[in-house]
């Protein structure tokens, strides 16, 4: 299939690149537990969980019960990201796509 030859030179060349997920994060780059708390915070308590919560509490369910779930998923969230993600990547220190494509490739 040539549309499929034409795909997998693209990936060749892509492959190529010499992208910044592919090289391990330096010492000198590494920012304190702190620095990653407010990132984590700033891009997964958004907006859009407030909206849900919202709609939630407009169909029937109480307020309360909309708060402890936020509250109970957002522990989940930050306890996954601690104990599962942030080992295997103070370990590899690459991004997770750039891991799992050496993982198990394409």
């Amino acid at each position: 299939m040539p549309g499929s030859e034409r795909i997998a030179g693209i990936l060749e060349r892509l492959d190529q690149l010499n992208e910044f997920e592919r090289q391990p994060v330096g010492e000198n780059q590494l920012q304190r537990g702190m620095y990653f708390a407010a990132a984590f915070a700033g891009e997964h308590i958004a907006a859009t969980e407030f909206v849900i919560g919202a709609l939630f509490v407009s169909l029937g369910a109480g307020a309360y019960d909309v708060l402890v779930g936020l509250i109970l998923g957002n522990l989940l969230a930050v306890l996954s990201w601690t104990l599962i993600c942030a080992p295997i990547a103070v370990q590899t220190r690459l991004t997770l796509y750039w891991y799992l494509k050496q993982i198990i490739g394409r």
